[in-house]
């Protein structure tokens, strides 16, 4: 399924409707629903899912132009986060994670009121198109098994909303993000954390790491570099460390692949990563 009939899915369009129609979606029954994650859902998902997929969608840049107030700044001094926005290039990669949803209409209901929530801040609920990692543009194979129509879903904020902070050179958008902080955690802390899932499953994001880098410089030149190994490394108890959590979705779906290649089905863990 393609996006033309899903875009632009608004939070608001939301009613008190059971199933897919509260959001505006098709039929639960019918459809296999995906979340694509391209910020900090690839290490905090907070919710179930049956498989974690590296892909890439294609149209798109990722950058830190979007403000955020109640998660990693605060209304008066807002952080940066990333959103997408529609490239100048028609085959320009976003690269992430796709999380393939359990079939529960009522698990799926749960899962989507609380990322409209956790989403709020200026985003929209959009569908992607969703491509295999590698050199080819070979599209994600999913649903073949069960029949089902696939329906990705991706949050994007839009440079319309009120949060929306736009463009600043890479060394201002890196200052900005090394002095904010929110009820999440720091906003340098997403920043690491972003670049760190990246290079887990071996993406490259040429802004991204470009303010990656000009962060963990200017704290050098602060001489911090403390802060950057204690905003990256996990605690001794923490099940937040990026690089984990994406390894251990990359060893999972290994596991999967070679049982289904065996016969068997896929099993549903219920993974729930709190971060």
């Amino acid at each position: 399924m393609t996006g033309d009939n899903l875009h632009n899915t608004k939070l608001s369009q939301q009613s008190t409707a059971v199933g897919g129609e509260r959001f505006g979606l098709p039929s639960f029954e019918d459809h296999t629903f995906l979340i694509f994650g391209y910020g900090s859902i690839l290490w905090k998902q907070n919710f179930d899912y049956v498989q974690a997929y590296p892909c890439y969608i294609k149209g798109y840049d990722r950058v830190f132009y979007q403000g955020t107030c109640e998660h990693r700044g605060t209304p008066g001094a807002p952080g940066r986060v990333v959103t997408l926005l529609p490239s100048a290039d028609a085959e320009q990669r976003v690269y992430g994670m796709a999380y393939e949803l359990p079939a529960d209409p009522a698990v799926l209901t749960q899962i989507l009121g609380d990322l409209d929530v956790r989403e709020q801040e200026g985003y929209d609920r959009v569908s992607v198109d969703l491509f295999e990692m590698g050199e080819g543009e070979v599209p994600l194979p999913l649903g073949q098994e069960t029949g089902k129509k696939v329906v990705t879903l991706c949050y994007i904020a839009t440079e319309g909303n009120s949060d929306y902070l736009g463009a600043a050179s890479v060394d201002d958008m890196a200052a900005h993000i090394l002095r904010c902080a929110g009820p999440s955690g720091t906003n340098r802390e997403y920043l690491f954390r972003l670049a760190e899932c990246l290079r887990a499953i071996g993406a490259v994001d040429e802004h991204v790491f470009a303010i990656d880098a000009a962060a963990k410089r200017q704290l050098r030149e602060q001489a911090e570099p403390a802060a950057v190994e204690d905003d990256v490394k996990p605690s001794r108890h923490s099940h937040s460390n990026a690089t984990s959590t994406v390894r251990g979705q990359l060893q999972r779906l290994s596991v999967n692949k070679r049982a289904h290649k065996a016969g068997a089905t896929p099993k549903y863990d219920g993974i729930r990563v709190r971060g």
